[in-house]
């Protein structure tokens, strides 16, 4: 079914339960992939939640289906569709799409390829992350959810089309799990303001040369969330505070989520570095290409990213990545090539030095 729609300009509905106002790799993600669709002619939609029941700006090619029910859980945006059977329905009815490209194995996502198999669309799914590590965000203890969570993934793993997988990790993953769909490894793109040519690294470097006192500048871009292990970058940036007090290091984290007052504290309270720290809550995107190109090195501690986006971003901005080891980093960092993997605090820290 696929290679029939290669000739021609194709006409693409993506669903997906997260979008904006939530922020994220899966948002990213979308955001790239549409971008760079519509710049080679092709229609694509993205059909998602209203999770703020208030008239937005979205464009044109973004769908929201009316939600009965709105919350917050853990500082993100949630919302419960009305009737979202019945609407993704009426709305594949009206676009009549080539592709049906899913993100997720839950929630829009399920009905929309059901109605995709009735009506012989091919279904595309694109498998971001690894759906078991986030387990913690469910009110269940983790012996009763993982199983199921792996059960319900899987299957809908064998019941679409064609797999994308953003990394080698997930592909390697879904594989050894004997996942026969075929499976297709390619990288999620970053935004173009995230791209500079050589003159805007050459203005970074003298940005940094400006800014005086001898200032080193790192920063970090995540969401402040458990599993982006954002404690042990504190500790580790603590030490090198510490034992370097000649040096000058300053530390700018960026970004949103469930646990950013409770780092700050840990970061002001406990650890003393509020003379070294600073906090950006929520930045724009271009305010973010901003922070990579005023930086000396980017710094990632994420334990579970399958992709870590914000490393393709940083490196794009000429700025130098220095990150623990992880799957997701591997498929990005060469390391001592085109940026530094580490396994321990003062593997990072020799590395920064």
């Amino acid at each position: 079914m696929l290679e029939n729609t290669k000739k021609k300009r194709l006409n693409i509905a993506i669903i997906t339960n997260n979008y904006t106002p939530y922020s994220g790799g899966v948002v990213s993600s979308i955001d790239s992939f549409v971008n760079e669709l519509h710049k080679q002619e092709h229609k694509a939609f993205i059909i998602t939640l209203d999770f703020l029941g208030i008239t937005r700006n979205d464009p044109y090619h973004v769908i929201r289906i009316p939600s009965l029910f709105r919350f917050m859980y853990k500082k993100n945006h949630m919302a419960l569709a009305i009737k979202k059977e019945k609407k993704l329905q009426e709305i594949i009815d009206i676009l009549k799409p080539d592709i049906i490209h899913v993100q997720h194995p839950f929630y829009l996502c399920q009905p929309a390829a059901k109605i995709a198999k009735k009506l012989n669309i091919p279904v595309i799914f694109t498998y971001h992350t690894i759906y078991e590590k986030y387990l913690h965000y469910l009110p269940l203890p983790q012996f009763i959810t993982r199983p199921i969570v792996k059960k319900i993934v899987l299957s809908f793993c064998r019941n679409v089309d064609y797999i994308v997988s953003p990394s080698s990790y997930i592909k390697n993953y879904l594989e050894s799990n004997n996942i026969e769909t075929k499976i297709e490894k390619i990288p999620s793109g970053i935004l173009p303001i995230f791209i500079k040519d050589q003159v805007y690294a050459i203005e970074r470097t003298e940005t940094t040369e400006k800014n005086g006192k001898n200032i080193f500048n790192l920063i970090f871009v995540s969401r402040f969330v458990k599993e982006k292990n954002i404690e042990f970058l504190l500790c580790m940036f603590a030490k090198l505070v510490q034992k370097n007090p000649d040096k000058n290091f300053k530390l700018t984290l960026a970004g949103y989520g469930s646990e950013y007052e409770k780092i700050k504290k840990f970061a002001h309270k406990k650890l003393k570095l509020t003379n070294y720290i600073q906090f950006i809550y929520r930045p724009r995107k271009e305010d973010i290409a901003d922070l990579y190109m005023q930086s000396d090195a980017f710094i990632f501690s994420s334990d579970s990213d399958t992709q870590g986006l914000v490393l393709a971003e940083a490196m794009g901005c000429g700025c130098p990545v220095i990150a623990l080891d992880g799957p997701g980093q591997r498929d990005i960092i060469k390391d001592c090539i085109n940026g530094f993997l580490c396994n321990f605090e003062s593997d990072m820290i020799e590395k920064i030095l």
